[in-house]
């Protein structure tokens, strides 16, 4: 077995443990429609998290994101595109009063400042764009031809396609009094095919010197008869497979890709590695 079957085998034991324990829950899962909240902390760094923009709720903890990319699947060859997650900031009158789940000491952008957004290889995996192999529970290298294309209004960005990096692409500058909720657009490659895709980047803004905290994003290709809820059961059963793949893809990226893993996976690490102990004296 090679050290990629290995890697996806111990990944698969340790969900395992860690569900019977009752340590996954819905949460990891919870996470479309969200956008990248930009902000400055308390110690006037600029950062990333989360925000829920139609309850107006912070979660600055939020790394990693869902992105819905819609085609239509009874064409030989759809295209998929998409434009979520977007990018959002307080205006100042918001950050007035704070909006649930701001950080304390926290604040907006400032106003009339450029917003650039860098996706960028991901450390772990070494690729700035990767697939998802469900068989495995793991991301791998694209394919030939298999790539995300990224621009904005304002930029006519680039591909990212395991290899290649885009960097500086240009959202927009920020409103006079801070606010920013742009999108870009996001099209997967005809070569891709339909699946699970991952992409890792941060933001710079004006005025600071160091880019966010970096987060995740998890493309799934999904049928776009789900907008007007037409889809017949092919589709639908098509929708159901990829949205279970993202919620596997997303505990992934959660577990296993971002910084400083939580208490219950390194829990979930030591049982196994107690229960291999015991395998080993008991041989």
């Amino acid at each position: 077995m090679t050290g990629n079957g290995r890697f996806a085998r111990r990944f698969a034991q340790l969900l395992g443990a860690m569900a019977a324990l009752g340590m996954i829950s819905g949460a990891a899962t919870a996470q479309e429609h969200f956008d990248v909240l930009l902000y400055e902390d308390a110690g006037g760094n600029l950062a990333a998290g989360g925000s829920d923009v139609d309850t107006a709720e912070a979660f600055p903890n939020q790394n990693v994101f869902e992105a819905e990319l819609l085609g239509d699947t009874l064409l030989p060859t759809p295209t998929f595109v998409g434009d979520e997650p977007g990018f959002f900031s307080y205006s100042d009158t918001a950050v007035g009063g704070p909006p649930v789940g701001f950080p304390a000491g926290a604040d907006n952008l400032p106003g009339s400042a450029d917003v650039r957004l860098n996706f960028r290889v991901e450390p772990t995996l070494g690729l700035s764009f990767a697939r998802w192999n469900d068989g495995l529970g793991m991301f791998e290298a694209p394919g030939a031809g298999e790539s995300i294309m990224l621009d904005t209004l304002l930029d006519p960005g680039g591909s990212i396609d395991g290899t290649s990096e885009v960097l500086n692409l240009l959202l927009g500058p920020t409103s006079a009094t801070g606010a920013l909720d742009d999108h870009p657009d996001y099209e997967l490659s005809t070569a891709a095919g339909t699946g699970v895709f991952l992409g890792y980047g941060d933001a710079s803004v004006d005025g600071f010197g160091a880019p966010t905290n970096p987060f995740w994003i998890v493309f799934g290709t999904i049928d776009e008869c789900e907008e007007t809820e037409t889809c017949n059961a092919m589709q639908e059963a098509f929708n159901v497979s990829i949205e279970e793949q993202i919620e596997a893809a997303i505990l992934y990226t959660e577990t296993v890709l971002v910084p400083e893993p939580s208490t219950a996976l390194l829990v979930g690490l030591g049982m196994l590695a107690m229960a291999g102990r015991r395998r080993a004296q008991r041989a």
